[in-house]
């Protein structure tokens, strides 16, 4: 009696805990690693006087640590030593000169390009990774053709999000759902592929208005003097650039056969860290000085606290809720397992809320098939909405603003992905209850035929646009230089 008294009081701590220290972070007032970093010493010493007072409370802060997703954490780890290593050569700069080209220097259609891009590689590497490598690449075109990188990096990391949901490999989330809830690669694929490109037309079309300010014309001197540039100057190390390249291929083979050879992602990041490390040994510590630590020790944080709370039986007591509310019908079925995990998602991250909820999903399979991919669908919108704090790829993305001594706010990220995801929860809905009620078939040809269209009368002619500034763009560039020079002499 006694134990189970003191159980329900670390519960209500650990839940105290965990909300205080998601308030803290989420004014930005505090140091968002500190702070999380203090919210998993806190749950520890929660355990600790638990177990002093009550010595059949066999938890300590050892149990916490263990809860931690070390692979995740590795696995982030490698691959910001990989990207630190490519960025060192220069493969980053050659790659963003030969990406920005067909822009023209046009801010909406570099924006349509690189959204394009993070979108395809997406479907076979991580979202984690889609970021890690996309992000130095925004912030210098960005920063050559004085733009602002903030809402490309936003965006970069949502459309990551969504780009991830029908390939098992696009992110550690789907490969635990997978798993847990014997998921078929193929038929994720099938099922959410059309409705993905179609999340990807509807985002652009959201996040194209919402950005619109940002859209400004470029100096066309700065456009001039950059594509003048001829990327084959921008290889630093020859060496570091051909093992960047060989170590991408390794990387991206390895994610793809990840499924078929049981191997873990982690273990090949690692692996391909290692030998880049080895290779440049002469300026391996000039390389892990770019690591980004308080990114990957505020996730550790983030990590041991969600993990308090799988000890204590919170979130599987929230999936118990989730099966008593079901019951058997499968239109609430579909809605819940849609709307409830990606909420969830929002505020915790969304590797924990798929291990908790996979097994849930798999009780309902008698209900609807279709429930273990909802729950796919559910974790990587859910990292869009109400909070960045979902999904590890959007705090890479913010992470890499604030090297920049520019950082997205929160709030930022919260509004721009809220706006984009409650459009994709409903799309997500009416695609899989759609897909219950109908022939599969048929819904993905319409699917097909919708995803054509849409790229052909939103995407194609806003890539054709004439990427030269007009005249009148040419005048509001000469009145914002003199503007800023008024500004200047007023002070």
């Amino acid at each position: 009696m006694l134990r189970n008294d003191m159980m329900d009081l670390l519960s209500i701590a650990v839940i105290v805990v965990f909300i205080g220290i998601y308030a803290a972070i989420s004014t930005e007032k505090v140091d968002r690693t500190g702070t999380s970093l203090l919210g998993l010493a806190l749950v520890g010493i929660v355990f600790w006087i638990g177990s002093t007072l009550v010595p059949d409370v066999h938890i300590s802060f050892v149990h916490v640590v263990e809860t931690i997703e070390w692979p995740t954490i590795l696995f982030v780890t490698s691959m910001f030593i990989v990207v630190a290593v490519a960025g060192g050569s220069g493969m980053f700069q050659y790659l963003a000169l030969r990406l920005a080209g067909p822009s023209e220097g046009v801010y909406k259609k570099l924006y349509t390009i690189f959204l394009l891009f993070v979108f395809a590689i997406s479907l076979f590497v991580d979202n984690v990774s889609t970021i890690l490598i996309m992000a130095p690449l925004t912030v210098q075109v960005c920063q050559a053709l004085d733009m602002d990188f903030k809402p490309l990096l936003i965006s970069e990391a949502i459309v990551a999000n969504i780009g991830s949901i029908p390939s098992i490999v696009g992110a550690v989330p789907n490969i635990v759902i997978a798993k847990e809830a014997n998921i078929d690669a193929g038929n994720l694929f099938l099922t959410f592929m059309p409705l993905s490109f179609i999340l990807f037309l509807v985002t652009w079309l959201i996040l194209t208005r919402y950005f619109s300010d940002a859209f400004v014309p470029t100096d066309p001197q700065r456009v001039d003097l950059l594509f003048r540039i001829r990327p084959a100057t921008m290889i630093k190390s020859r060496r570091d650039f051909y093992a960047s390249i060989i170590a991408f291929a390794v990387l991206i083979t390895g994610f793809i056969l990840k499924p078929l050879l049981g191997i873990e992602a982690s273990m090949v990041a690692l692996l391909v860290a290692a030998g880049l490390l080895i290779l440049a040994h002469d300026r391996a510590n000039e390389f892990l000085e770019e690591v980004g630590w308080s990114t990957i020790f505020f996730l550790v944080g983030l990590f041991g606290m969600v993990g308090a709370l799988e000890i204590v039986g919170i979130i599987d007591l929230l999936g118990d809720v989730l099966v008593d509310v079901i019951g058997d019908n499968t239109v609430i079925a579909v809605v819940f397992m849609v709307t409830i995990p990606a909420v969830l998602s929002a505020f915790l991250d969304n590797l924990p809320v798929s291990a908790v909820l996979a097994p849930v999903a798999l009780r309902f399979t008698a209900v609807s098939p279709l429930l273990p991919l909802a729950l796919v669908y559910a974790v990587n919108v859910g990292g869009n909405i109400l909070t960045p704090l979902g999904s590890p790829s959007n705090m890479v993305a913010i992470a890499a603003s604030e090297r920049e001594h520019d950082p997205i706010s929160f709030a930022d990220f919260a509004k721009a992905g809220t706006l984009a995801g409650v459009f994709h929860l409903t799309f997500g809905v009416v695609w899989i209850l759609l897909i219950e009620f109908f022939s599969l078939l048929p819904i993905l040809l319409g699917g097909v035929v919708i995803c054509v269209v849409g790229f052909l009368v939103i995407i194609l002619p806003d890539l054709r646009g004439n990427g030269k500034p007009s005249e009148k763009e040419r005048e509001g560039i000469l009145t914002r230089l003199l503007n800023r020079v008024r500004g200047i002499l007023s002070r």
